[in-house]
C-alpha cells in the first residue's frame, strides 16, 4: 500500500446529481448514497464516495480526496473542482485500461510597456497539456498503477482491480524527471492532485483543470488549475536548459502555492502570509502568493520563472545574493544586481517571450506592472546604467542570449549552452564575489565566445570591458573591492543610512589571502552593521549581534587562499554614517 498526502481540487463528474432519484445506484448516482437512499455529492468528509456506493464518513487522521478517504498523516486537504470521465462504476474487480488526457487553462498574465497597464487575460484562455504529471490509478487507499503524462497530456494505463474499493484516477501537480512538486504550504504540504472517478470496465477519463475566474472573483471549488500552471511554467524553465546542457542536475523543487497565499507577512508560512512571492535558498522552495483580490501569481509564469532562476543560481551554480526589496531604477549591491537582473532575464529566456508582466489587484481590479527585457523604454526605466543596475544586468543578459541583434552594440547570440557553462563554472567557483563580473569573465572563457563582441554590448550598458572575476576593466565595480597588503588594517567607510541594506552604497569588500594564521575581523559603528568572511562564496565567519557598537569574530585562515571580508551597513539615518573596520591577525 501506498499512502501520499494529496491536496486535492474538488471533484466534478460529467453526470451530477441533480434531484435525487430512488433506488440510488450506479444508474442514478455518480456521487454516493447515504443511509436513507439519497445520491450525495460524495466529497465531504461525512459523505464520501462516488458510483453510487454507500457513502463512507473519514475517520480521524484521514480525508476525502478524489471522493475516497485518504490519509492526511503528512498532508492532505478537502476537495476542490476536476473535471473527469464517465459515470462512475462503484467497486468492480478484474483488468482494466483507461486512458486520456490531462489539461489545464492557461491564462496570459499581459502587460502593455505604452499604457504601463496590464491583465489576467481570461477572455482567451486557453487549454494546455499537463506534461510529465505523475498519474495513478487508486483502489481505495491502494495505488494499482502509475504512469506519467505524455508531451500531449495524454496518459494510459492498464491495472487489476480487486473490488474491495471504488476505483479512481488521479493526476499529480508533479513531475519525475525533472522532479518538481506543487504542494500546499497551508495544508500541511499536501501534493496538489486533480481526481475523477473511473467508469465501469474502464476507458476514458480526460481531466481538466479550470481557472474558476467568474468575472470579478473566482468561484470556490473550481479554481484548480493554478498549481499545474506553476507545474508547467517551472517544468518548462528546466527543460529548456536541458535540452541545451543534458548533464545539468536539478534537485527536487518544491513549489508552495495555496489561495490562503497572501501579500501580508504578519504571520507564519504555514498560515499564507509570504509577503510575496520568493525563492527561500536555505529550503530550496519557491513560494507563490494567490489570494484572491490580492495577488495571484499562479498564471504570472515570467514571476514564477524568475524564481526558479533564483532556484537554478542555488542548485547548479551560486547566488551570493543579500536579498530584499529591489526596483528599476536602484543602484543595487553588484551581487543583488546580478542575481536579480539573471531572474528578469530567465524569464524571457526560458518563456521565448520579451515582455515581463507581474498582475496584482488594486481596488477589485486586475492590473499589471512590468518591462520588455529586449528594448529600453523612452524615457527611460534605467537612469543608472551600469553593473548596479538590475535593468542593465537583465538586458545585457537577454541580449547574450537571444537571436534577435537590435543594431551595432549587439551582435551576440549565445543561446542557453554557454549561459549554462558560465554559471557552472567560473562564475560558481569564483574567489570573488558572484557579480557581472564574475559571470562574464566566465563566459568569455567559454569556447567560441567573441569578447570583443561582449565587450561592445557591455559598453551599451555603461559597463566597461570586464576583464576578471573581480571587475577590471569596469572601475566602479572594481572599486567595490580593496585589496588588504599587510596587517593590522585599520580604516574609515562611509554607509549611506538613506539606501536600503542592499544598496552599493551600504556595502563595502576587503580582499585578502589566508596566511594559515587566524584572522581577527571588527566593525564598529554608532548604526547596525554586520560583517562575514566568504570562501568562494561559503560563510567561513560571521558577526551581526547588536544594533550598534562593535561587531567582531574570529577565522583559521588557509595559506594561499582567497577571501571576501563584507561590510554591510543596515543603519536608516538621514544622510551617511560611519563605519571602522578593522583586521588582524597574529
Amino acid at each position: 500500500m501506498q499512502c501520499v498526502s494529496l491536496r486535492f481540487a474538488a471533484l466534478l463528474v460529467l453526470v451530477s446529481c441533480s434531484p435525487p432519484q430512488k433506488p440510488c445506484d450506479a444508474n442514478s448516482c455518480s456521487g454516493c448514497c447515504d443511509a436513507a437512499g439519497a445520491c450525495q455529492a460524495g466529497n465531504v468528509d461525512v459523505a464520501c464516495g462516488f458510483g453510487g456506493a454507500l457513502c463512507g464518513v473519514c475517520n480521524a487522521g484521514t480525508s476525502c480526496q478524489a471522493s475516497s478517504c485518504l490519509p492526511i498523516a503528512s498532508g492532505g486537504g478537502s476537495g476542490g473542482g476536476a473535471t473527469g470521465g464517465g459515470s462512475g462504476g462503484g467497486t468492480q474487480s478484474g483488468t482494466f485500461t483507461i486512458s486520456g488526457h490531462v489539461t489545464y487553462d492557461f491564462v496570459s498574465a499581459r502587460y502593455d510597456v505604452a499604457t504601463d497597464r496590464g491583465t489576467l487575460d481570461f477572455a482567451n484562455a486557453a487549454q494546455r497539456p499537463v506534461r510529465n504529471a505523475q498519474v495513478r490509478v487508486v483502489e481505495g487507499t491502494t495505488v494499482l498503477a502509475t504512469t506519467n503524462t505524455a508531451a500531449d497530456g495524454a496518459y494510459a494505463l492498464t491495472f487489476t482491480a480487486t473490488g474491495s474499493a471504488a476505483l479512481s484516477v488521479q493526476v499529480l501537480a508533479k513531475t519525475s524527471t525533472p522532479p518538481i512538486t506543487v504542494q500546499d504550504n497551508t495544508s500541511q504540504n499536501a501534493v496538489w492532485a486533480l481526481g475523477a472517478p473511473i467508469p465501469s470496465g474502464g476507458g476514458t477519463v480526460d481531466l481538466r483543470a479550470t481557472h474558476g475566474w467568474a468575472g470579478t472573483a473566482f468561484t470556490p471549488g473550481q479554481r484548480t488549475s493554478g498549481p499545474f500552471a506553476i507545474l508547467d511554467s517551472t517544468y518548462t524553465a528546466a527543460s529548456a536548459f536541458l535540452a541545451a546542457r543534458p548533464s545539468l542536475n536539478f534537485p527536487l523543487l518544491k513549489v508552495n502555492w495555496s489561495p490562503n497565499n497572501t501579500t501580508d507577512s504578519n504571520g507564519t508560512v504555514a498560515q499564507g502570509f509570504l509577503g510575496t512571492s520568493y525563492f527561500d535558498g536555505e529550503l530550496n522552495e519557491i513560494f507563490v502568493v494567490g489570494k484572491d483580490g490580492v495577488d495571484t501569481d499562479e498564471y504570472d509564469n515570467h514571476v514564477i520563472v524568475h524564481e526558479w532562476g533564483h532556484y537554478f543560481e542555488a542548485n547548479v551554480s551560486r547566488s551570493d545574493s543579500l536579498g530584499g526589496d529591489h526596483s528599476s531604477g536602484d543602484v543595487l549591491d553588484p551581487r543583488e544586481a546580478f542575481t536579480e537582473g539573471w531572474g528578469n532575464a530567465a524569464s524571457g529566456m526560458l518563456l521565448n517571450d520579451p515582455i515581463y508582466a507581474d498582475t496584482y489587484f488594486t481596488s477589485g481590479m486586475i492590473d499589471a506592472f512590468g518591462w520588455n527585457l529586449e528594448d529600453e523604454p523612452a524615457p527611460t526605466d534605467d537612469p543608472s546604467r551600469g553593473v548596479f543596475s538590475e535593468s542593465s544586468v537583465m538586458r545585457f543578459l537577454y541580449d547574450v542570449w537571444d537571436p534577435a541583434n537590435e543594431g551595432p552594440f549587439d551582435a551576440v547570440t549565445l543561446g542557453l549552452g554557454p549561459i549554462a557553462d558560465a554559471f557552472t563554472s567560473g562564475h560558481r567557483t569564483t574567489s570573488a564575489l558572484a557579480t557581472l563580473g564574475s559571470f562574464v569573465t566566465s563566459l568569455k572563457a567559454q569556447p567560441g565566445v567573441d569578447a570583443a563582441a561582449l565587450d561592445t554590448l557591455l559598453a551599451h550598458w555603461n559597463i566597461g570591458p570586464i576583464t576578471s572575476d573581480f571587475g577590471a576593466g569596469a572601475p566602479a565595480l572594481r572599486a567595490m573591492y580593496q585589496d588588504v597588503i599587510s596587517y593590522p588594517l585599520n580604516q574609515s567607510v562611509t554607509l549611506d543610512g538613506r539606501e536600503a541594506y542592499n544598496f552599493a552604497s551600504q556595502n563595502k569588500y576587503w580582499v585578502l589571502t589566508g596566511t594559515g594564521a587566524r584572522i581577527t575581523v571588527t566593525a564598529d559603528s554608532a548604526e547596525d552593521v554586520a560583517i562575514g568572511a566568504y570562501r568562494r562564496g561559503v560563510e567561513v565567519g560571521s558577526a551581526d549581534d547588536v544594533l550598534s557598537g562593535p561587531e567582531t569574530f574570529s577565522f583559521n585562515s588557509t595559506s594561499g587562499t582567497v577571501y571576501i571580508i563584507t561590510l554591510t551597513g543596515y543603519g536608516q539615518v538621514s544622510g551617511t554614517y560611519n563605519a571602522t573596520m578593522a583586521i588582524t591577525s597574529p
